[in-house]
């Protein structure tokens, strides 16, 4: 606290008067810095080969048995969307249930009782009837013709529970609301779920790969030896598999194209574990701490087409290496980036938190030496003078400023942040009729109004000169806020914290990063943060992007609001208490005198 309170100078260490001269640079170094490490991820120099840690699981190592006449007449009983699924899952033996969900849909699920256990672990199989990709007919055909098979059997050391809904992932967190006694109560039921696989297949019969979906809503992951296991059991059926759909560049590619088809990969979960979109309807179990992935059909790309028995051994292998498991997942890697696929012959790249966490340090760090950089700056020209004559003078006016401006410059912040709040409970007042997708214009019309009533309100005590103000003292504040934001964001979702500096940090760096200031450069500056602000951006990523490429419906308001409902995800909090105040705190800093 010393260092970053010191405004005098006297006796201070060569360290800190090195940090007090060049301080500004060394936090725009920092920045500098953390955008190369950024672009250094997709050169792969910082990824390594994948590896299974779990040696018991043993992933293709058994002798497959799916698809006997007996299967296929499975699969072939369910005919249409209103097909009894319960009658299906009774004919086979499971103890199955129907779960009537608030606001329409229901869920069926049976459970196979493992002849070989007590109760107390199971496996889910899930898989929803419609898609954002349309029908997923295919898939719970596939579900059905598995329950035939597994029913068989006489090995499984865990329950299987096989799960069908008509309401997506909003069914699913239905139903594992009552599964652990929170929203009803489930007749049939299991013991502690330790992984759930989602099927997604379209209308093809044949498939050249798939595709691996894996992060959930508020950014987590499932555990790397899962995604490891369904890519090795895939490689036996000759099924290659994608991360998010995106396949590799051959291997003897020139290096920018590998480097940009890494990025595009890279960019792809950084924006679904920002944004917290998801594919699939694994999402809701990742929410519980359970893992899990959704597997989709690919109808596109090279290679041999596989019919949908080749998934359903797929789906066969990893249940049986999954029956190995002793204990939940802890092993491998809960947090990590996946930089390649690799191929048949080669395990995939992933890259550790170890090596990409350092880039939103060095993010957080460079606001940090920039507000110390302002703290030391602030205050009157006398405050700063290096001659030790009237010491004592110079250090009393420097805390008497600090009196008369450190209270204003906070309850600036907390204003705002306030307002922030009443902007982020207005949802949860009006009826929820009004909380529509109409509402998006209207809620991004009212963070507008708000934004320039504050702007008026606040406008004639900047201008007062009878009030002392400075606007490097209030940058300083809400860079240090910033920083804070971002540094604990980088240890749970990376990509948001990523997402946070873009549209908060930096904008807050460029505000006013000169002394002085002129008409044209406060337009300009202005007209930066405008660009910047919710209003624009997310409008911006609604109609330019399409909200469907971010996991959205029809409006990204409905969407984060909905995440944050059902799911906790973070994003919509911050969105109104961080990001906007942040916003209309630098558009206060650039009118400032």
């Amino acid at each position: 606290m010393a260092l970053v309170l010191s405004g005098q100078g006297e006796k201070a260490s060569p360290v800190l008067q090195f940090a007090r001269k060049y301080c500004a640079h060394i936090g725009y170094f920092l920045g500098l810095l953390g955008f190369l490490w950024l672009l250094v991820l997709p050169t792969q120099s910082l990824s390594r080969r994948t590896y299974l840690s779990e040696n018991a699981m043993m992933p293709g190592q058994v002798d497959v048995g799916f698809g006997s006449s007996k299967h296929l007449d499975a699969m072939q009983s369910v005919e249409h969307h209103g097909q009894d699924m319960q009658k299906v899952f009774g004919q086979l033996g499971l103890d199955s249930e129907v779960q009537r969900i608030d606001g329409g849909g229901i869920n069926v699920h049976g459970v196979l009782r493992a002849p070989r256990s007590d109760a107390v672990e199971a496996l889910v199989v899930a898989a929803a009837w419609d898609t954002r990709n349309g029908t997923n007919t295919d898939a719970v055909r596939l579900l059905a013709g598995l329950a035939q098979y597994t029913a068989e059997q006489v090995y499984w050391a865990k329950d299987i529970i096989f799960l069908v809904t008509d309401s997506g992932e909003r069914g699913v967190e239905a139903w594992l609301r009552a599964y652990h006694g929170e929203g009803g109560v489930l007749r049939e039921r299991s013991g502690l779920i330790q992984a759930a696989l989602a099927l997604e297949m379209p209308l093809a019969g044949a498939y050249t790969g798939l595709a691996l979906h894996f992060e959930g809503r508020s950014g987590q992951l499932p555990n790397l030896d899962f995604l490891n296991i369904v890519k090795h059991v895939a490689r036996q059926e000759k099924l290659p598999v994608y991360y998010h759909g995106l396949p590799d560049m051959p291997g003897r590619a020139p290096g920018v194209e590998q480097y940009l088809r890494s990025a595009r990969l890279l960019l792809s979960q950084v924006r679904a574990q920002a944004v917290g979109s998801s594919v699939g309807v694994h999402a809701p179990f990742l929410h519980y701490g359970i893992d899990a992935l959704t597997v989709v059909g690919l109808q596109a790309g090279g290679g041999r087409a596989r019919d949908l028995v080749a998934v359903g051994r797929t789906v066969e292998g990893t249940l049986r290496s999954l029956n190995n498991l002793l204990e939940r997942f802890h092993q491998s890697f809960f947090f990590y980036l996946l930089s390649g696929n690799g191929g048949f012959s080669k395990s995939g790249l992933f890259i550790s938190i170890g090596n990409y966490v350092p880039a939103a340090v060095l993010l957080a760090a460079a606001l940090m030496f920039h507000a110390m950089d302002l703290w030391w700056r602030q205050g009157p020209d006398v405050t700063r003078a290096e001659s030790p004559k009237d010491r004592i003078t110079r250090i009393n006016t420097y805390h008497g400023f600090l009196r008369s401006t450190l209270p204003g410059s906070i309850a600036l912040m907390v204003r705002v942040h306030v307002l922030g709040a009443l902007l982020f409970a207005i949802p949860f007042v009006v009826p929820k009729v009004v909380v529509s997708d109409s509402t998006t214009t209207g809620y991004m019309f009212t963070m507008f109004v708000a934004s320039v009533t504050l702007m008026l309100h606040l406008s004639d005590s900047m201008w007062n000169p009878k009030v002392a103000s400075d606007w490097r003292q209030l940058k300083a504040l809400v860079a240090v806020y910033v920083a804070w934001v971002v540094a604990l964001l980088a240890v749970m979702n990376f990509s948001l914290a990523l997402a946070m500096f873009a549209v908060v940090g930096l904008p807050l760096m460029l505000t006013r990063a000169a002394d002085e200031q002129t008409r044209w450069t406060r337009g300009c500056t202005l007209l930066m943060l405008a660009a910047f602000s919710p209003m624009v951006v997310l409008t911006a990523i609604r109609y330019l992007v399409g909200s469907e490429a971010v996991g959205g419906s029809s409006s990204l308001f409905k969407t984060f609001l909905s995440d944050y409902s059902l799911f906790g995800s973070p994003v919509y909090p911050l969105v109104c208490l961080v990001y906007w105040p942040v916003n209309v705190l630098c558009m206060v800093i650039a009118l400032m005198p």
